[in-house]
């Protein structure tokens, strides 16, 4: 994120007073002019343009409109704690509580975050490619590979590595008839960084799924879906809030691959647990006889 940015950046004693003041002060930057800045400041308007090209952007206005839109996200009123949602002298119930708080939070930033023309354009890259390749380490293998198998199952040819150390090997093989999901929550991982970097040079199109940061895979990427980013790295009791996240972003790829030949992956879908699926639950409800049952 833009303040990690900040906080890992060298700045002279000048541009320190400028961070520290609009630190302070966020919500006067919508107003007052980059002179009027510089005056507070007992700086120069052209310090605040060369801070902010320093932390990447071309010029004030840009940094920041994406500051004040950061602050505004972190300080965005929540009842939970996405790090630590329950403390050592809650019982089960209020536990139980929590998370589902959390759940409902987690899942309404998560939707809030999407961009409808990048997530169109990430549907159309997957729907174009012939193979769709996962990487993800971790949780998100995990729930990478669930949803691989989910496509597999709409006819979908998916690759996702089967063992550790084999993502670099997959990348290589890798074509431009192919599109890439890299899963990282911090968007630093080494395997993701080294795939990325693998994938570009072999012309494969790229989807990144990570935090809000202006990270190595946000940037490496050709289009970038956001995670609820209220997770610490280190300091959490677990991933509660980011594989809710996670999760809801890759369903919602699921579905908008599904819903593209809807009537077609339906009958596919159903014609598959018809052959295959033989289970009874001894729930009425939800039983079906022998896969007859009308829809």
């Amino acid at each position: 994120m833009l303040l990690h940015k900040i906080e890992n950046t060298h700045f002279s004693s000048s541009e320190s007073v400028i961070i520290e003041y609009i630190l302070e002060h966020v919500y006067d930057l919508e107003t007052l002019t980059i002179q009027e800045l510089a005056d507070k400041t007992h700086t120069s308007a052209p310090l605040f343009i060369r801070l902010s090209k320093k932390l990447g952007y071309d010029g004030w206005i840009d940094f920041k409109k994406d500051f004040i839109k950061e602050i505004e996200y972190l300080n965005h009123e929540t009842d939970i704690d996405a790090s630590i949602p329950f403390t050592i002298n809650d019982d089960i119930m209020k536990i139980s509580n929590h998370l589902l708080q959390l759940e409902y939070e987690t899942l309404k930033e998560t939707h809030e975050l999407l961009n409808h023309d990048d997530l169109q354009t990430a549907l159309r890259l997957l729907r174009q490619s012939k193979v769709i390749e996962l990487y993800g380490s971790g949780m998100n293998y995990l729930l990478a590979k669930e949803f691989a198998l989910q496509l597999f199952y709409l006819g979908k040819h998916t690759l996702i590595s089967q063992t550790p150390n084999d993502e670099c090997t997959l990348a290589a093989m890798s074509d431009e008839s192919h599109c890439a999901i890299l899963i990282s929550y911090s968007g630093e991982t080494k395997m993701i960084k080294d795939v990325l970097t693998i994938l570009k040079r072999k012309g494969v199109k790229t989807i990144g799924i990570t935090c809000l940061a202006d990270n190595t895979l946000s940037q490496g990427v050709d289009i970038c879906l956001r995670l609820s980013s209220k997770e610490m790295l280190r300091t959490k009791i677990g991933m509660f809030s980011s594989t809710s996240s996670l999760q809801y972003l890759l369903n919602i790829l699921y579905a908008g691959i599904f819903s593209f030949d809807y009537e077609k992956n339906l009958n596919y879908k159903i014609h598959l647990s018809q052959q295959s699926d033989q289970r009874i639950s001894g729930f009425k409800y939800i039983d079906e006889n022998n896969g007859n049952k009308k829809l």
